[in-house]
């Protein structure tokens, strides 16, 4: 069969959030892809990760380049139009993907809206009304509004991204903009639904959702958290791993249809892992850390004010 002339097949962007590196999807994401797999019929060439920087010759855009943790050294706006690039290239690497869907966690899903906007803007369109939905997981929207806990900003990552996205929780013209932005994705048929964690100290709902922060928009979790520091003491990055999640996406950008002719690169992996492999006992701080202790009383005040629930 022609996948040129019949793209019915459904592709799937994710895209990890700050402090990532190329390969990390396929860790953070590992449940949510088997649970695809085995409840919707999709295979692994079905998942793209989405990418933040690019190769360049000229100024111009020539192909897609793996990133690193110094992608986020650069301002926003570069993460943002090298993602952009990189989507615009994807529909026609992909040509025999129909409908394309963008999974987005933390910072990821903030650049995947403001990359997708930007190319709204593109003529011709690079995606010719194959974009179906976009869905961000904890994702700081409108910037992340940490008050008094601004300095945390530098523990989500090296560079100028963490405090800049800080910054963008205080300015009500950027908040105006996203909610501008996502209505016009929604009148162009692109199904937009913002997600957050219920017990999540760093991304609060009023920063992770655009528009009316209603009960289905934010997610009791279950699953473990990220073996990190403030993911162990904050909350942050338990959506991820949270199987009501992966049945609500599966809802929403349903199921390969049947009879789907496979993409050219279906290989299954050797070993697909359900959950975030185990933490490593050397990865854990000593129990005199400075910063473990810091954070624990950071959680405890914020259990005081309200913005964590209590234990």
């Amino acid at each position: 069969m022609d996948h040129a002339a019949s793209p019915t097949r459904k592709g799937v962007v994710l895209a990890a959030g700050i402090n990532s590196r190329s390969g990390d999807t396929h860790r953070l994401f590992a449940g949510l892809r088997y649970y695809f797999q085995t409840e919707g019929r999709f295979v692994a060439g079905d998942f793209v990760e989405a990418t933040y920087a690019g190769q360049y010759a000229g100024g111009r855009w020539t192909g897609p380049a793996p990133y690193d943790l110094r992608a986020f050294e650069y301002p926003l706006a570069t993460l943002i139009a090298r993602c952009a690039d990189w989507l615009a290239w994807l529909p026609r690497a992909r040509p025999w993907v129909g409908e394309w869907h963008l999974v987005g966690y933390s910072l990821g899903g903030l650049l995947l809206l403001e990359a997708v906007t930007r190319l709204r803007h593109r003529a011709p369109d690079p995606w010719e009304g194959r974009l179906h939905s976009l869905t961000t997981l904890s994702s700081p929207l409108n910037g992340c509004n940490l008050g008094g806990f601004g300095w945390l900003a530098d523990l989500f990552g090296p560079g100028r991204v963490g405090p800049e996205v800080v910054r963008l929780g205080e300015d009500p013209r950027h908040r105006w903009r996203i909610a501008n932005d996502v209505a016009h994705l929604r009148a162009r048929g692109v199904r937009v639904t913002t997600l957050v964690q219920a017990d999540d100290a760093v991304i609060q709902p009023e920063d992770g959702v655009v528009g009316p922060i209603t009960p289905d928009l934010i997610v009791e979790t279950t699953a473990p958290p990220e073996d990190s520091l403030v993911a162990r003491h904050l909350g942050h990055g338990r959506i991820v791993h949270e199987p009501r999640v992966w049945a609500r996406l599966l809802a929403i950008i349903g199921p390969q249809p049947a009879g789907a002719p496979p993409p050219p690169d279906a290989h299954e992996p050797a070993r697909v892992l359900v959950t975030p492999p185990p933490a490593a006992a050397a990865s854990a701080p000593p129990p005199d850390d400075p910063l473990e202790r810091e954070l624990a009383e950071l959680k405890a005040r914020l259990r005081a004010e309200g913005r964590l629930p209590p234990t």
